[in-house]
């Protein structure tokens, strides 16, 4: 790595230990959510604009995430969407995970349904290798416990 190349990379680096670009980058990631959120919701910004009895340059800042988001602010943008919103508090290199609760009960339902589909299986193969059992025991003659045997052997 060239010396142009390592100065560069510490430089990346070092601009991640700096809060306030943290924090923007932060705002930045509520600003997304939220014009995402107004997007799926099917509003355009001057419709989300007339709904909070907004100016429209203020919706742009707030989707953009040029002002700073209140609580307030996120609170009457979600209402007005018809949504709610979280925070979730974690350890600083801890994974954020976030579960909708009617996900979370489809994935439950699936999870029952996999495993009484799995026990159903279980029980065919089960008898399946009985039948497959008698069936050779039957052609060779063999006793179960010369079965057996050779299994073991």
């Amino acid at each position: 790595m060239s010396t142009i190349d390592k100065e560069f990379a510490d430089l990346c680096n070092s601009i991640w230990e700096d809060e306030n670009v943290i924090f923007e980058a932060k705002a930045q990631d509520v600003a997304i959510v939220l014009a995402s959120a107004v997007q799926e919701a099917g509003l355009s910004s001057a419709a989300l604009a007339e709904q909070l009895n907004w100016k429209r340059s203020r919706v742009s800042k707030v989707l953009t995430g040029s002002s700073n988001l209140t609580l307030k602010t996120i609170f009457q943008v979600c209402r007005a969407i018809g949504l709610e919103f979280d925070v979730i508090l974690r350890k600083a290199h801890q994974q954020s995970e976030v579960v909708d609760p009617e996900k979370h009960q489809a994935m439950q339902q699936e999870a029952v349904n996999n495993l009484y589909k799995s026990r159903q299986l279980l029980h065919a193969s089960t008898e399946l290798h009985r039948k497959v059992s008698q069936s050779a025991l039957a052609t060779r003659n063999y006793t179960r416990e010369e079965a057996r045997m050779k299994l073991v052997a």
